[in-house]
């Protein structure tokens, strides 16, 4: 490209610009050629800036404030357009698409996530250029570790699950943040974690991510406030849920007191046990997985769905000794029925059960409001109702 001053009969010229229209000015004009590279780099920048202020007869600022706003507006351009020597994108997705589909020419509808306003706006101005509609601006500004971005196209890179998880745990209320994390950890996503999962679930094949790697990921956040916040987080999110339903009911039982929870302690999701040559829950029955379970209590939570469990199903739950307690949706729905089965569960695990206080009755309150009860069909962890929401 080349920039034209028609009244100083000065023109810059960009030599290397892929999109470059060359020169066309006649010989009156002063041309001040320079490369990507040259105005890429901060130094050469200030050098052609003042060249050209001096053709142009202008004087430029001398502020020190000035001098470090234009330094840093200077750094942002660099890194989004495409005199980036990193080849940085333009636009980048936060992480409700992730795993939607790997190819960039899928993302017509987007999320951008920017550090600051005027960089969300100059990312938004080349995303409707290239013709995508912007659905939302995130505006982030606080640290960016490493491995929080992976390039998915030419100019275009998405924000990963770990990086969505720590500007969530630092932007949620606790006991939101800890249901995205179980949902990230998780083999099942809604709308929390993917924007068009309408009013359904999808069951996964694999996670999108773990709180190992979510714990790894946040070590270049090391002694930040939100590094903090995050790891707090995270030490309540547990792993492979299977369902919003076993999300659910980890949070009540497993959150601490102080945020509405029972404070029953670590427990772990979707998991067989198998002891010599007998599985736990036993094949007999018809559930896969135990929703929630203290492995070494061997004492479990399972949601049943509509009806209490048969005595076969019951049986195949309880094999080898487990200790079960299964809710219905009716239990879920009525506080009182509810706090029975987790003061039955207290009782086997040998943990105190929360006072009955009003500050204790307000943070439940709190809680449930924050984290409604899933409104799913086929969330039992059953073959039969997890293939209803098979998507990969």
């Amino acid at each position: 490209m080349a920039l034209y001053w028609p009244d100083a009969k000065v023109a810059l010229d960009i030599v290397d610009d892929p999109e470059r229209i060359p020169f066309e000015g006649g010989d009156e004009y002063t041309v001040v050629r320079v490369t990507c590279n040259d105005l890429s780099n901060y130094d050469s920048f200030c050098h052609i800036m003042k060249r050209l202020s001096n053709l142009l007869g202008c004087d430029l600022p001398t502020d020190p404030d000035w001098q470090e706003r234009n330094q840093t507006l200077h750094a942002m351009l660099a890194n989004w357009s495409p005199l980036g020597q990193e080849g940085a994108a333009l636009t980048a997705f936060s992480s409700e698409d992730y795993y939607t589909s790997r190819d960039a020419s899928d993302y017509e509808n987007i999320e951008i996530l920017a550090s600051s306003k005027d960089e969300a706006e100059l990312m938004r101005a080349a995303a409707r250029q290239d013709g995508k509609y912007v659905r939302r601006v995130s505006v982030w500004d606080g640290p960016v570790p490493k491995g929080s971005f992976e390039p998915i196209g030419e100019g275009i890179r998405m924000s990963t699950p770990e990086y969505m998880f720590f500007r969530k745990a630092n932007q949620l209320s606790f006991a939101r943040a800890v249901q995205l994390g179980n949902e990230l950890c998780g083999r099942f996503r809604t709308s929390l974690t993917r924007y068009d999962a309408g009013d359904d679930y999808d069951y996964l094949t694999v996670t999108r991510t773990s709180t190992k790697s979510i714990r790894h990921y946040l070590r270049d956040a090391q002694g930040t406030k939100e590094c903090k916040r995050a790891r707090k987080v995270l030490s309540y999110v547990a792993d492979e849920a299977s369902s919003p339903m076993a999300s659910y009911l980890h949070i009540r039982m497993c959150l601490p007191q102080s945020q509405g929870g029972y404070g029953l302690g670590k427990a772990k999701m979707s998991c067989v046990f198998e002891e010599g040559e007998a599985l736990m829950p036993s094949a007999e029955g018809p559930y896969l997985a135990y929703d929630v379970a203290w492995p070494n209590k061997h004492v479990a939570l399972q949601y049943v769905g509509k009806h209490k469990p048969t005595e076969l199903q019951q049986r195949a739950l309880e094999a080898n000794g487990m200790r079960v307690v299964c809710v219905t949706d009716s239990d879920i729905q009525s506080p009182d029925l509810f706090d029975r089965k987790a003061r039955k569960l207290a009782k086997w695990l040998g943990v105190s059960v929360p006072d009955e206080t009003e500050k204790w009755r307000s943070a439940r309150k709190r809680l449930c409001r924050q984290i409604p009860i899933p409104d799913y069909h086929d969330m039992r962890t059953t073959m039969k109702e997890l293939v209803e929401h098979f998507s990969m």
